[in-house]
């Protein structure tokens, strides 16, 4: 369940010291004791509390044992990251997602109705691939509100269907990853927002477990990427804030700049046409902030074929271009008058005229 993306990152010293990291952590591993202590007493108390709403439930919603083993207590003995989300998060409130009018918490996939909340909510039981499930169940299926805890530790809070994640749901992993947003069938489906480990946020569009659609991507650098996405990748139209104040707003595709756009770099330099795979690569417009020009042609990032270079108002080159520099036939013209000539690797080898 759900969806890991990468982004390149620097790695920076750590100027903590080894002492200091020591007593944090001892810190960090005597809260957690107490956190756990209050889960399980605040878990028992919903578990009496739901109990007492649904214990005139018809036992034909209680799963089979062959299916699911009931077992004696709530378990609470999460891993550490997970245990760490959990306290920054705070509980799951599943009012907050029924019948909202925020378009990004109303599920798409499922609608808690009236005869939902009649549903037995159930001591936890052990499934036969060794999840644990707290919640509701109907006709033998998950079904409902729920908690699912695997056993690599990752948690799911939210609704279900069918025995499946379906609507509004949060899943931590054994990694420290969250996502909180819509699901069908087990899969990240409809809108929502994924939290890597290292900081990266994706806010926007899924489709079976995949970034797709329009959507935001939120880097640790400070990198923001607002557009449109395909199998998890930067594809389509959208534009690029980098953390260097660099700028580019235009096509994408599989996370390259591919296509037409234009980007800016901080010190005032842009260009403007046709991209492949992050490279000038056809036709396109240069300009320098001290007013040079080049329009023409590019090939790999460097002016390759045919293409004019305007140096100031009185001076100008149009001709043809090899690996970034004057090479072959050539038209100079300094204050209106134009002389053609031949030129090699940036150097004019020979006037054509008899000037």
């Amino acid at each position: 369940m759900g969806v890991c993306c990468t982004h390149p990152h620097q790695k920076l010293e750590n100027p903590i010291t080894p002492e200091l990291v020591k007593e944090d952590i001892k810190y960090d591993q005597f809260a957690l004791k107490i956190q756990k202590h209050y889960k399980g007493y605040k878990a028992r108390k919903l578990y009496h509390k739901m109990r007492i709403k649904t214990e005139e439930s018809p036992v034909v919603h209680h799963p089979k044992p062959e299916i699911a083993q009931k077992l004696s207590q709530t378990p609470t003995d999460y891993a550490l990251t997970v245990q760490k989300a959990l306290y920054k998060l705070g509980p799951f409130r599943y009012n907050d997602y029924i019948n909202s009018d925020d378009p990004q918490k109303r599920s798409t996939n499922f609608q808690f109705k009236e005869e939902d909340k009649k549903l037995p909510f159930l001591e936890p039981h052990r499934l036969i691939d060794g999840a644990i499930y707290i919640g509701q169940w109907k006709n033998g299926m998950k079904w409902g509100k729920g908690k699912q805890i695997w056993p690599d530790g990752s948690v799911y809070e939210g609704f279900w269907q069918n025995n499946k994640a379906c609507g509004i749901g949060r899943l931590i992993h054994q990694n420290g990853d969250v996502y909180i947003g819509d699901w069908l069938d087990d899969k990240c489906h409809g809108f929502g927002v994924y939290t890597h480990s290292d900081g990266t946020v994706y806010k926007g569009n899924w489709v079976e477990d995949k970034q797709e659609g329009d959507g935001i991507e939120e880097y640790p650098d400070g990198t923001v990427y607002k557009g449109q996405f395909l199998n998890s990748m930067k594809h389509g139209y959208g534009e690029c804030f980098y953390s260097n104040k660099n700028y580019y707003k235009g096509e994408f595709q599989y996370n390259f700049i591919h296509g037409q756009g234009k980007f800016v770099w901080s010190d005032g330099k842009e260009y403007e046409g046709t991209w492949e795979n992050n490279q000038m690569h056809g036709q396109g417009e240069f300009k320098w902030p001290d007013g040079r020009s080049y329009k023409g042609d590019y090939k790999h990032d460097l002016k390759d074929g045919e293409g004019e270079f305007i140096i100031d108002e009185n001076t100008k080159y149009k001709g043809s271009w090899k690996n970034g520099k004057q090479h072959g036939d050539g038209v100079l013209v300094v204050k209106e008058i134009a002389r053609p000539g031949i030129w090699c690797e940036g150097i004019r080898i020979q006037w054509k005229d008899k000037f």
